[in-house]
């Protein structure tokens, strides 16, 4: 018997920005040459997957729809992203679970 995890419903996102004088490790840096562009961090919070099994989330991330270069892995349905530089960021997330089978993406959010 085959195990499906549901898609990860993003319905409820809060995404709320900060302007951070910091340097930033998993940063996505666009337009910004020298890397010395404005850091902001993004709070991404989302409602929990439902399966009893659930063991944390991926978040994917870029600067270009649907092509994300970056992920970061979380326990918790909220997950806070640094980026560097202006411009568009895309975010979609998936759930895994005990037995390492991950979701569908989640349907796309961006900031600003």
């Amino acid at each position: 018997m085959m195990k499906y995890l549901c898609i990860l419903p993003l319905l409820s996102v809060l995404v709320a920005a900060l302007p951070l004088n910091l340097e930033a490790e998993d940063d996505v840096i666009v337009g910004d040459d020298d890397g010395t562009g404005r850091v902001t961090a993004i709070t991404l919070v989302w409602d929990p997957n439902s399966e009893p099994d659930i063991a944390g989330y991926n978040v994917y991330y870029g600067r270009v729809s649907g092509d994300y270069i970056r992920v970061v892995s979380v326990v918790k349905p909220m997950a806070i992203i640094k980026i560097r530089g202006n411009g568009t960021a895309y975010f979609a997330a998936t759930a895994y679970n005990t037995e390492g089978l991950e979701s569908d993406l989640s349907d796309e959010v961006h900031w600003p």
